[in-house]
């Protein structure tokens, strides 16, 4: 597999991502009262560790004409030469994007890219910086995030 290098921005967490992780941490904790024994309890501790592994594992990398997204460790490449708009976007999509209020939908040249016409969502920190990175790259690309 593929070392990327470059500059790493970690998917932004909110009060959204604080709000399902506290769900799933109560939904985990109330069956551990409700049965006696150790086996609901330790589903629901892998459950929630399942859960808080999965947020901690999606993170975004900018390595030279690349965008790489990773999710639960695995690594995607999208050219950024075929981005075509960045814009913000509260989409409830699944995407690997951490936070529900904070994304940006990045829209390709090429529908071959993603296999579809909906875009990629994703949730960097410093999102600013992200989107000039971006435009360093590939200043083609019309921003729609200011």
């Amino acid at each position: 597999m593929e070392k990327f290098r470059g500059t790493r921005y970690n998917s932004m967490w909110d009060g959204s991502t604080w709000f399902i992780l506290g769900l799933v941490a109560v939904c985990c904790v109330v069956p551990c009262f409700m049965y006696d024994g150790i086996w609901p309890t330790i589903i629901c501790l892998v459950m929630l560790a399942f859960v808080l592994v999965t947020f901690l594992s999606i993170y975004y990398r900018i390595d030279g004409d690349k965008l790489v997204v990773y999710s639960f460790f695995i690594p995607t490449a999208y050219p950024i030469d075929k981005i075509k708009e960045i814009k913000p976007t509260k989409s409830v999509l699944s995407a690997p994007a951490t936070s529900l209020t904070h994304r940006l939908a990045i829209t390709f040249t090429d529908r071959k890219i993603l296999k579809s016409s909906i875009p990629l969502i994703i949730s960097p920190v410093r999102q600013e910086e992200f989107i000039q990175q971006l435009l360093s790259v590939n200043p083609e690309i019309r921003n729609k995030a200011q």
